[in-house]
């Protein structure tokens, strides 16, 4: 668990402002970086928690605050994790702890409703929040979750 927590913290750490126990994001940021993190809120439960932090008084959220928010999230919808989990670990057949670009590219082009390579190759590089060419689990459920 203190590893996940690490990855977390890591991206957090990617979008917010302030370094260390400073590090924030602003109220407007939640949603994108919960789903950067691996939630995936609905548009509705995003406006009752930032509703409820505004009522605070508040305008950012550090860290702590965050995580007890994500961790709050994931157990409530706990169900889904486990769907994306095993979604991701069939794409990643060689158990690599990654997706490659072009091999998610091609999947989304070739499998089910299939989408234009243009519209694949959008999608893959607004997922790719390292740019590394490859796409981890915490990506691979921004990418799936991010409302249309």
């Amino acid at each position: 668990f203190q590893d996940e927590i690490a990855v977390i913290r890591k991206s957090f750490n990617s979008f917010a402002k302030g370094k260390g126990a400073a590090a924030h994001i602003k109220l407007d940021q939640l949603g994108f970086v919960m789903r950067a993190t691996g939630g995936v809120p609905s548009e509705e439960e995003l406006k009752n928690k930032t509703d409820e932090i505004m009522t605070q008084g508040k305008t950012t959220i550090f860290f702590p605050e965050f995580l007890e928010i994500l961790v709050d999230h994931r157990n409530k919808h706990g169900f889904l994790d486990q769907e994306l989990s095993t979604a991701f670990e069939i794409i990643d057949a060689d158990c690599s702890g990654y997706i490659e670009a072009k091999e998610l590219v091609k999947l989304l082009t070739e499998v089910g409703d299939p989408l234009t390579d243009k519209e694949a190759d959008e999608l893959v590089k607004e997922a790719d929040f390292n740019h590394d060419g490859k796409i981890d689990y915490l990506e691979f459920v921004s990418m799936t979750c991010r409302p249309r």
